[in-house]
């Protein structure tokens, strides 16, 4: 016997290189100032480091902690930067695939034309509510992007109200 759940919601969002690039600006709002202090910090302990590594005539050390902090301030500028281009170049964007988004009780489940994974509520780590777009987090770096538009079930005010009863502490709505 196999019992069909009812769909609360239904979304299609097609990803194309200008919705990708809307996220990217709202990451970069969102997370930019953690990326940035920790980096600050690390250069200031490596600095210090140096300095006191100069301070005790430990020039092999010296070496080898610029070494080090040249390899650290490249990584931290060049990294975002191959991590959002490889992004542009992958097939998702490149393509601009369409995702069907299917929203039940306790999971929901994404659907391109290939395949369908399910995902539980509780993978989520952060829920926010923008003018134009819904993003759903993975992790630190990967989210859902869902385009209130596109709605085929249910209306984006009602999904709103959804997520935020399901994550209360985890549900930011930006303006």
């Amino acid at each position: 016997m196999v019992i069909k759940l009812k769909i609360l919601f239904e979304n299609k969002t097609k990803y194309t290189k200008e919705i990708y690039k809307k996220f990217v600006d709202f990451h970069s709002k969102r997370y930019n100032f953690q990326y940035n202090l920790f980096t600050f910090i690390i250069i200031i302990l490596i600095l210090f480091c140096i300095i006191l590594q100069l301070t005790y005539r430990y020039y092999s050390l010296v070496i080898f902690t610029c070494i080090l902090f040249t390899c650290f301030c490249l990584y931290r500028y060049f990294h975002p930067i191959s991590v959002v281009s490889k992004e542009l170049r992958g097939e998702t964007i490149s393509e601009e695939k369409s995702f069907t988004f299917k929203f039940y009780d306790k999971y929901f489940t994404v659907e391109d034309k290939s395949e369908c994974n399910t995902v539980k509520y509780t993978n989520l780590r952060k829920v926010f509510d923008t003018e134009d777009f819904f993003y759903l987090y993975l992790d630190k770096t990967r989210a859902f992007i869902i385009d209130k538009k596109n709605f085929l079930v249910g209306k984006p005010i009602d999904f709103s109200a959804f997520l935020e009863k399901k994550y209360l502490l985890k549900f930011k709505k930006v303006k």
